[in-house]
């Protein structure tokens, strides 16, 4: 049996030029922008990878993004991109499910967009040794990003991150 779960975005407005990373296009955060885009905002939609230029958005949103990858590594090199991708104190946002190794995920996901509406989506993850949990997505997030709003509820994590400035350290952020 599936579990329910809500995610209210109702009240979410997302700053400036921002880059929606996704690998399965649910348009969430596209309605959630479209009600708010003017010339100085505009929205990209990510789904494969194509050339973007370092250091142009000043907010990326992934939207249960991270829990599609199946490994690790690939996570980490997404994030490192991300970083890549925004201006100096640029902002990500991340919604995902908290599912560790041994651990599974089926749930019916519920979200309210501002305009009142909602979305349903399903979604499974059987895939045991599979690690999308909370505390291996802030491992990877830690040498580029500060965290700075994280809650969690019903195994989906919500998270804030500022885009850390250039460390002393380069070959953390330079290093492939």
């Amino acid at each position: 049996m599936k579990r329910e779960v809500f995610i209210n975005l109702e009240k979410e407005i997302f700053k400036g030029n921002l880059l929606d990373i996704g690998f399965s296009n649910h348009g969430i955060i596209y309605n959630i922008c479209k009600q708010y885009i003017d010339d100085s905002n505009s929205v990209e939609y990510i789904e494969e990878k194509i050339k973007i230029d370092e250091g142009s958005y000043d907010t990326c949103v992934m939207f249960l993004t991270l829990s599609d990858m199946k490994f690790t590594q690939s996570r980490k090199k997404m994030i490192k991109d991300v970083y890549k991708f925004l201006k100096e104190d640029g902002l990500l946002y991340i919604w995902d499910i908290d599912k560790g190794f041994a651990k599974t995920f089926n749930s019916r996901i519920n979200i309210l967009l501002p305009d009142k509406s909602t979305k349903e989506i399903n979604l499974t993850d059987l895939n045991l040794f599979k690690n999308s949990s909370k505390e291996n997505t802030i491992k990877i997030l830690q040498p580029y990003f500060e965290i700075i709003t994280k809650k969690s509820s019903d195994n989906i994590y919500y998270m804030i991150c500022k885009r850390r400035g250039k460390s002393k350290d380069e070959s953390i952020i330079s290093r492939d």
